[in-house]
């Protein structure tokens, strides 16, 4: 057996894993992360090379459950890779709008808890109920020749979930009688001592925020968490609240939501933007999307006063359930600034429980390890500190064998024990939403938009007589972006010019001759003076 990360080991997010037995290839998740700086993409998916070079070989794509980073990247994949895909009921029902918008088509089967697939020519495996942050997450144990592989997928142990199965600990524990021969387990909150606090303690809170507010009450969560869209819901018919959705992606989860029976509404509670917008104020509370300070988002343009349909007002009072993901803090903190400076309260995580996580502290990891009781452990889904604290975990707990690997680093599993052996190409794959309905960007690309927001762009357009080059007009000079360029004009279009008189007559009359040495004379210029160089558009017309 042998287990190929192709992302989540090393980075919070684009989660992709290979599972190699004999010849045949089980993938279990394909997500996207998100970037923490501005370079142009919406968001950056594992390089599936690796498959794509054995996609005779993959018998089955296995999803733990719906977030991005589990499913995001699945339209890149599917359309080179024809195989089954298995996830429960609200997996599915999240991803397929997603792969129809990419135009992708899929062999979706449904699965459910307690489930036991042999998935064609993949190693079977079996479905295992988890509490995470979204209905319907699962873990798995995969059947290989090597014996049982758990994974478990993102979890967290809550005693008291607001909906759905808890983490069955008891199937867990089975099958560590059995004998687990490799878990692979969560991470993320590795570095957190004690155990997460239970999604139902959201729900007080929240009920006692509305309770004192005398305005509207603005709610920002992910809109893929039922669980806490729910405790809203709840906490807001206590009060005599309506509820109005804001964000496409809130709205389409609702629906999904409601559709299949995750959610439940009072009959009167939804309201639209038109009938919220003449309620008392006190009686409508404002589900809406955004928590991470996205630009684009409901949130934002409710901060920046732009939103079509509803406006914050002095006393209303906004509430972010979410935690802040790491590198996302800076554009949370300037919406949180904009909705200060409109008069709004704005509540978020702190003393008060409004958010909690959905991924198991060190507590809960210990505990899942010592109920598997594993042979040989490999940290998944965090940075490099988090897998380096949860094998440290396992080694307190006994784990006869922890192996800390990172992206690409293909670990192999017989008889003898497990060891790295060889490597497997990954990297990231920069993309807009628009390409994951066709292509990804390319590192010229990302490096070209790196240029434009850190030095700007001059265009340069120069018009000369198609026979001779002989100058007929211009240069003429346009820049956006560039510090200075107005005291500098002058001196660039003088170089310009000076550099076009010093070409022999035959690269005078070569267009691309006449657009490098137009090209290379106004990035000299800046080379010269010290300055950020800016990306140089030169454009040739030819009379």
């Amino acid at each position: 057996m042998r287990i190929v990360p192709l992302g989540g080991l090393g980075e919070v997010g684009m989660n992709c894993l290979a599972i190699e037995c004999d010849g045949r290839i089980a993938v279990v998740d394909c997500g996207v992360m998100f970037p923490n700086e501005s370079i142009g993409v919406d968001v950056i998916a594992p390089d599936l090379s690796w498959l794509r070079e054995r996609r005779d070989q993959i018998g089955a794509v296995f999803l733990t459950h719906g977030h991005e980073d589990h499913v995001g990247a699945l339209s890149l994949l599917l359309r080179e890779v024809q195989v089954p895909v298995y996830g429960t009921r609200f997996t599915l029902a999240l991803l397929r709008p997603r792969l129809a918008e990419a135009g992708v088509t899929a062999d979706l089967r449904e699965v459910a808890p307690g489930d036991h697939r042999a998935a064609g020519d993949a190693s079977p495996a079996e479905w295992i109920a988890v509490t995470h942050s979204i209905p319907d997450a699962c873990g798995l144990a995969i059947s290989t020749p090597q014996g049982t592989l758990l994974h478990s997928g993102d979890f967290k142990i809550d005693p008291t979930p607001v909906a759905g199965p808890s983490t069955d600990l008891a199937r867990i524990e089975a099958l560590g009688r059995h004998g687990v021969r490799l878990l692979l387990s969560d991470s993320t909150n590795a570095e957190r001592p004690g155990s997460s606090l239970s999604e139902s303690a959201v729900g007080p809170a929240l009920e006692e925020l509305m309770v004192r507010a005398k305005g509207r009450v603005f709610v920002a969560c992910f809109a893929s968490n039922v669980h806490r869209i729910q405790q809203i819901a709840s906490a807001a018919r206590a009060t005599g609240r309506r509820l109005a959705l804001l964000g496409r992606s809130m709205e389409n989860n609702v629906a999904i939501a409601r559709t299949l029976g995750l959610l439940d509404l009072a009959p009167w509670q939804a309201v639209g933007a038109a009938e919220a917008r003449d309620l008392p104020r006190r009686e409508l509370c404002v589900l809406t999307t955004g928590t991470q300070g996205e630009p684009r988002s409901a949130l934002a343009r409710l901060a920046r006063g732009e939103h079509p349909d509803l406006s914050l007002d002095p006393g209303d009072l906004v509430v972010l359930s979410s935690r802040f993901i790491p590198g996302n803090e800076v554009a949370v903190g300037q919406v949180v600034n904009e909705l200060c400076r409109r008069g709004a309260e704005v509540a978020y995580e702190g003393l008060t429980p409004l958010h909690v996580s959905g991924h198991a502290c060190e507590d809960e990891q210990r505990r899942l390890i010592t109920l598997a009781r594993p042979e040989h452990f490999v940290p998944i889904h965090g940075e490099y500190r988090h897998l380096a604290r949860h094998a440290a975990h396992a080694a307190s707990e006994g784990v006869p064998g922890r192996h800390l690997i990172v992206d690409g680093q293909v670990l192999e599993l017989d008889e003898r024990g497990a060891r790295v052996r060889e490597t497997a190409p990954t990297g990231r794959v920069y993309v807009d939403r628009d390409a994951l309905l066709g292509g990804d960007v390319g590192p010229l690309v990302i490096k070209d938009r790196r240029m434009l927001a850190e030095a700007g762009l001059v265009i340069a357009v120069l018009v000369v007589e198609k026979v001779s080059g002989a100058v007929v007009r211009g240069p003429e000079l346009y820049a956006r972006g560039v510090a200075g360029f107005d005291a500098a004009e002058a001196e660039i279009r003088g170089d310009v010019l000076r550099t076009l008189e010093e070409l022999s007559p035959t690269a005078r009359a070569d267009v691309g001759e006449v657009q490098e040495a137009l090209r290379t004379s106004v990035r000299r210029f800046f080379r010269r003076s010290g300055a950020r160089r800016p990306a140089v558009l030169p454009v040739v017309l030819e009379l």
